[in-house]
């Protein structure tokens, strides 16, 4: 596993980067649970993440490369359109950027949290179908985030291994990916593990931890017509028992946002895993 260079993990997260993540969510559909889960898993919700192996930087680990193609592909709908104009694809089909600094403008934006959510989310919906036509079913949480951690070719393969023969080792199926990410590919023996042995691995941290977040996201908005902007936004969970913008008192409603954002930011702390750290992928 790779060393991150960056401090030791926060208690907590900041609330506005909750917030710029259930942005990205209300979005693209993708949902909050799931990229809150992949910003813990990827950087332990740290915008200063950097890989030691490889380019992955901030919130979502983006390389270098994808995270140009998606402000190519997305930036205009993000309020960086000139930023995507000056973005070219190469003969290989690689984004570049003919000036330097510029290159270095653009690739820096990976610490804004809100926009880097915004990408993740676009990402992730690109991901979805991708995977949903290569699998012929739903795409799940894991899915989205192997996705994201090996690209939708790799995770497709890995997914389609895993429905065909489960034993097949990993790193033979996924040469490069394995080189790059030992800790998830081998265990501490140096076997090389499955690729049902792999999938299990994501599927029981990523799904646990987007139900956990979901299940305590304390600001989604309940559609009520006519709820005042003080009392709008009602926590999901309340919304769902049937109360409403309305029926809640501002203070109240404060209250209730406090104590659903403490309980997201406990949930937030980053725990040690065996298969975990920032930036490990090649894509």
């Amino acid at each position: 596993m790779s060393t991150p260079s960056h401090p030791s993990p926060p208690r907590g997260i900041d609330p506005t980067m909750i917030s710029g993540i259930r942005q990205a969510s209300r979005a693209t559909g993708i949902d909050f649970g799931t990229l809150m889960a992949q910003a813990k898993e990827e950087s332990g919700f740290r915008v200063d993440a950097k890989s030691s192996n490889s380019s992955a930087s901030g919130l979502f680990q983006f390389i270098n490369s994808t995270w140009l193609g998606l402000v190519q592909r997305f930036g205009s709908k993000y309020g960086i359109g000139a930023l995507a104009q000056q973005i070219a694809t190469d003969a290989t089909g690689q984004a570049t950027v003919a000036d330097p600094a510029l290159r270095e403008r653009i690739l820096a934006l990976r610490k804004d949290p809100s926009l880097s959510a915004a990408l993740a989310a676009e990402y992730a919906r690109a991901n979805k179908s991708e995977i949903e036509r290569a699998l012929g079913r739903p795409a799940r949480n894991a899915d989205l985030y192997l996705a994201h951690f090996l690209g939708a070719a790799g995770a497709a393969a890995l997914l389609k291994a895993v429905a065909q023969n489960g034993d097949v080792v990993g790193a033979a199926l996924l040469p490069g990916a394995a080189a790059a990410n030992r800790s998830v590919f081998f265990d501490d023996a140096g076997r090389g593990r499955s690729v049902r042995e792999i999938y299990r691995a994501f599927a029981q941290r990523i799904d646990s931890e987007a139900q956990r977040f979901s299940a305590t996201d304390a600001s989604a908005t309940a559609s009520t017509p006519g709820a005042s902007p003080a009392t709008g936004d009602v926590p999901g969970f309340l919304s769902r028992l049937g109360f409403h913008g309305q029926q809640l008192s501002q203070p109240m409603l404060a209250m209730l946002n406090a104590f659903a954002l403490s309980a997201l930011q406990l949930l937030a702390t980053p725990r040690s895993t065996a298969l975990s750290g920032p930036g490990q992928r090649t894509v």
